[in-house]
């Protein structure tokens, strides 16, 4: 890649970094597909609160809980489970925020973990 390249990818990820920050919502009641939620949230799913998902879960619950656990501990997830696959870096990113707010590292998305994410 030359360097030219490098500078417009790095321009290009700063800007999705920035609407990235400007989509994600917080406040004591913020309406998403009709629901009102408690904290924060990224808009990937809206249920209250959503199924607990771990190692080899896809798909908007897991997008959700990768949003989130960015946004609480600025680690961003690993390439190749980005878009939706919950993997070792995920989980690993899960258990330091679980460790952070006085959970079990299980590095399982459960319910207890989801609140702590929703809190603002």
């Amino acid at each position: 890649m030359t360097s030219l390249n490098r500078t417009a990818a790095s321009a290009a990820f700063a800007v999705s970094l920035l609407i990235g920050a400007t989509a994600l919502s917080t406040g004591p009641a913020a309406a998403v597909s009709g629901h009102d939620l408690e904290g924060v949230h990224c808009g990937f799913d809206a249920r209250l609160p959503p199924p607990s998902t771990g190692v080899g879960s896809t798909g908007d619950t897991v997008k959700e809980a990768q949003c989130l656990l960015e946004f609480w501990t600025g680690v961003r997830t690993a390439q190749e489970e980005a878009g939706g696959v919950f993997g070792a870096s995920t989980a690993s990113s899960a258990e330091s925020f679980q460790g952070l707010r006085g959970l079990p590292r299980t590095g399982v998305i459960d319910a207890a973990t989801w609140a702590e994410l929703r809190h603002s």
